[in-house]
């Protein structure tokens, strides 16, 4: 017993001692970790290119401390005032095999590491666009999908996001985006693309002083085409996705739910596009298909020394809409310059990228010389944009207030032209005004026959400034990441306008005048904004949120203009409860439910608040003589300016709620939706009663005639014309609810491949809230004059829009091949169509004096005002359904050598369209749609 009590006494000794002496090494090293400062500096490449690897997360990890930072585009990592001790590195990439490292700082280190890419980049690599795990619903497609989707310009992209399907692609007409909702024609809801903000590398595309639209009436080329000009009108409309390629586009964010304070001027939603930068190979693509043939070379060079980068692109677009037409085709071509330069200090880090841009597209169209008589037709539209960007990021390492600086400069020229030559015949003597005053004057008799050449110049200039500053402050034991910032845009049109003889104008009932768009003031905006993100642990849960308002005025306006001096405020607020991770099976699953709400403010555009006088030319006199000395024509003028001085932005409520689940590599993630628009901008109407003089030409005695009539020898009556104009409103209403989804499966191992199942259901409403004013039923003829009276209509126009569709895609890998390929099984289980009742009944009616009196119902039976009252049938308003259709689309990659990739397509390869019934009329719908298809080689070197 003696013996281990002994035992016992010597092994607690020992035990004390090794303690004590742990201790003390312990301390000692967290005392000279404490003590002395040093810097590590990392370069990361790849082991088999030797090209820098961005994005890597290099993770320190010290017995107390912990340090973590990302490469940059150089692979550099820098990492200041480390303690000095012994550390874990870890560096670790979704593309590379993880590297791990023991390492002894002692002193300040250079160190360059290699990392081995992974047999699981390839299976990483997604084709579709991926759901973003940020606090709002976003799609994320990168330069992978990108490759595999092989697109010809930007709307090929929207293939991937929920809701969207494939679509052959439509070079002779303005391409323009539409999120979330299924889509009209009708042009009064053009906000939908209006309200798209499109921001390259930070700075926004503006089209508020596009002004390239035709005088006119509208003018037919190609026969079954369409309208030339309509077809191709971009004004007030937004971007034209046709103009944006894809090639040398890094990553793409399209942002469906509530974007940041930081971005505005939109309604709708917003796209982000991060164009390439880094050292890369040259590389090279050549596209070619039924409707266009593309190419595309770039390169990224590299100095590690002098931490520069400079990237350069060029691309080339032709495409005809029918390979069988040779006399309608589109052209692009995109040339870009980027510089990205770095410096850097144990205190800050500042990032200057410039950028030097150009695109330019030529739309043609004209008339078969073999095909009609209008052998000269011609319209063609021609658009170039220079635009040069400057953006300086100034980082603070040892800060603990202020971040980062952020500043943003750029300017944009653009000479736009559209040339149209039209062949013109009028059938009777018809009156040409030479006056742009309002009062009486003689014009002049056209002729017969001429060929009018309208040209319209636009020359756009935007000029952009944004500064943004990041600040972190702590309160309550809470950690805020502050954001505040200003922007501040300017656009003018320098242009010449509408430019065409007077005398051989486009159309004999031309309702305008030439106006040069330099007589059109600036249109100039201000914004600031605010945002505050923080994060908070609740136990196990974490709750983030990100709240900010944005304040905006529209500068350099007339002081009669509702507008004016107004500030329009956008709150926006978002937040994310993540739940604690919990183990079902051998996998843990994770669970996120995010919500948001916000506004959104979009101004009018130049057009909107400035358009052209409206010119009404009655004729008071038509005499026409065999004897052209004697003919005498004499007109009536009145100027309108249809501005509506009331107009005033476009404003959009939304909100949305969504969960997400992760387990074991798969992720499931729904959204509903629902976004409220009460005022967004459409062609309203407004009457005036103009009064004019009807002479009579039974007064004039041809034989003494030895000049022309005088008209103060002649007998006249006076006469009232009731016509109404078109003035821009907030009259549109549009109503978005829907259901998105997305679910990923896992890469299956056995077989190498994932599933993608994606969908939507959208619910659209479009109507009109402004009254409108229109002359009753048509071509009512009382004695032998058009309806005498206007009518004041409520609720005019409006439809209700509906669809479900859903993609699955199965995209598969085989490395040891170098193959991949895609089918995808898309969809559309119904659309439905439905038009809102409308009231053919008008509130009031518009006298022959211009004067307005409320419609009863006794008018209902007057011989004339009955003609008001519009009867509809009730077939009009029918639900209009549209049953299930599906498409196959295949695409197959092959690379060869590392350096040549080989791909094709095949959309609708296979489609089924199930016949429908509507009114016991059946339609059939076997063999609308062939095949479309195509290939690419993509060659690195």
């Amino acid at each position: 017993m003696l013996f281990f009590h002994k035992i016992s006494a010597l092994l607690f000794k020992n035990i004390k001692l090794t303690i004590l002496l742990s201790s003390l090494l312990f301390f000692s090293s967290v005392f000279s970790q404490s003590t002395e400062k040093f810097s590590l500096t990392i370069i990361v490449k790849d082991a088999e290119t030797k090209l820098p690897v961005k994005d890597v997360l290099l993770s320190v990890q010290g017995v107390f401390k912990k340090y973590e930072a990302q490469s940059d585009d150089f692979g550099g990592i820098v990492l200041n005032s480390i303690s000095g001790g012994s550390y874990k590195i870890k560096l670790s990439h979704i593309a590379y095999e993880t590297l791990e490292r023991n390492l002894e700082i002692k002193s300040s280190q250079n160190l360059s590491f290699e990392l081995i890419s992974s047999s699981v980049e390839l299976n990483e690599v997604v084709v579709t666009a991926v759901e973003s795990r940020g606090m709002t619903s976003t799609s994320i497609i990168d330069k992978k999908a990108m490759q595999h989707l092989q697109p010809s310009s930007f709307t090929d992209l929207l293939e991937l996001l929920p809701g969207g399907r494939s679509k052959d692609p439509v070079f002779n007409a303005s391409n323009f985006i539409k999120l979330r909702e299924v889509g009209t024609s009708d042009s009064n809801y053009d906000i939908s693309s209006l309200g798209t903000a499109f921001v390259v590398d930070g700075i926004p595309i503006n089209t508020d002083a596009n002004l390239q639209y035709t005088t006119g009436p509208r003018m037919s080329v190609t026969p079954g085409s369409g309208y030339a000009d309509t077809r191709r009108n971009t004004t007030s409309k937004g971007v034209d996705m046709r103009s944006i390629s894809t090639d040398q586009i890094e990553r793409v964010e399209i942002i469906r739910g509530i974007p940041s304070v930081e971005y505005g001027d939109l309604t709708s939603g917003l796209i982000k596009i991060k164009r390439k930068r880094g050292r890369t190979n040259w590389e090279s693509r050549f596209k070619a298909d039924e409707f266009s043939k593309l190419y595309y070379v770039g390169k990224g060079f590299e100095s590690e020394a002098k931490r520069f980068v400079l990237n350069v692109g060029l691309d080339y677009l032709d495409a005809k809409p029918d390979p069988r037409n040779s006399f309608e085709n589109y052209k692009r071509i995109t040339a870009s310059i980027r510089v990205q330069k770095t410096w850097e200090n144990a205190s800050h880090s500042l990032q200057w990228d410039s950028s030097l841009d150009y695109t330019g597209s030529i739309d043609n169209e004209r008339a078969d010389p073999d095909v009609g008589y209008a052998k000269i037709d011609r319209f063609s539209s021609d658009y170039n944009r220079f635009s040069t960007g400057n953006s300086f990021d100034l980082n603070f390492k040892n800060s603990s207030f202020l971040k980062s600086v952020q500043l943003s400069t750029s300017i944009s020229q653009q000479l736009d032209k559209i040339e149209q030559t039209k062949w013109v015949q009028v059938s009777s003597a018809t009156a040409i005004p030479n006056n742009t005053e309002q009062g009486e004057s003689d014009g002049i008799f056209l002729t017969p026959q001429y060929i009018s050449n309208l040209t319209v110049d636009g020359k756009p200039f935007d000029a952009y400034l944004k500064a943004v500053g990041d600040f972190e402050l702590r309160l309550f034991g809470i950690k805020h990441a502050l954001k505040a910032g200003s922007e501040w845009t300017y656009s003018k049109n320098n242009g010449k306008g509408q430019v065409y003889d007077t005398t051989h104008p486009p159309s004999p009932e031309m309702s305008t005048r030439p106006r040069s768009y330099k007589d059109i003031p600036a249109s100039t905006d201000i914004s600031f904004f605010a945002e505050d993100a923080i994060s908070i642990p609740l136990g196990k849960h974490q709750l983030n949120m990100t709240g900010g308002i944005r304040a905006m005025s529209l500068l350099n306006i007339p002081s009669n203009y509702a507008i004016y001096g107004q500030y329009y405020f956008d709150p926006r607020i978002n937040a994310q409860w993540v739940i604690p991770s919990f183990k079902i099976g051998k996998h843990f699953l994770k669970t996120e439910f995010t919500a948001g709400i916000g506004q959104y403010t979009k101004f009018p555009t130049l057009a909107q608040l400035y358009p052209d006088f409206i010119y009404n030319d009655l004729v008071q006199l038509n005499y026409y003589h065999d004897n052209p000395a004697y003919r005498r024509i004499n007109l009536m003028t009145y100027k309108t300016l249809p501005v509506n001085y009331d107009l005033k932005p476009a404003v959009n409520k939304k909100w949305e709620v969504r969960a997400d689940f992760s387990y074991d590599n798969n992720r499931f993630s729904i959204t509903y939706f629902s976004e409220r628009m009460n005022s967004g901008f459409r062609n309203g109407s407004r009457y005036q009663a103009l009064s004019y003089k009807k002479y009579d030409n039974n007064s004039i005695d041809p034989s003494t005639l030895t000049s022309q009539p005088d008209l103060t020898q002649m007998t006249y009556v006076m006469d009232t014309l009731l016509t109404s104009y078109s003035i821009t409103n907030n009259g549109s209403s549009l109503f978005k609810d829907g259901v998105e989804f997305q679910f990923s499966s896992k890469r299956f191992s056995v077989i190498n491949t994932r599933f993608t199942l994606n969908g939507a259901w959208f619910k659209t409403t479009y109507t009109n809230s402004s009254p409108v004013y229109k002359s009753g039923q048509k071509d009512i003829i009382i004695d032998g004059k058009r309806m005498p009276y206007i009518g004041l209509y409520q609720l005019d126009d409006g439809s209700e829009r509906q669809q479900f569709n859903t993609n699955l895609i199965a995209d598969t890998y085989i490395p040891s091949l170098g193959m991949q390929f895609s089918g995808s099984f898309q969809f559309l289980w119904f659309s439905s169509s439905q038009s809102t009742p409308m009231n053919g009944t008008p509130v009031s009616y518009i006298d022959p004096l211009g004067e307005q009196h409320p419609y009863l119902e006794s008018h209902k039976s007057d011989p004339i005002l009955q003609w008001l009252d519009i009867k509809y049938n009730d077939a009009t308003f029918q639900k209009r359904t549209v049953p299930m259709s599906m498409n196959m689309n295949l695409k197959v990659s092959k690379d060869f050598y590392k350096r040549f990739r080989i791909s094709m397509f095949v959309n609708r390869l296979f489609s089924y369209y199930q016949d429908y019934e509507i009114n016991g009329q059946k339609t059939e719908r076997r063999g609308l749609n062939s095949p479309y298809f195509g290939m690419e080689l993509n060659l690195n070197f």
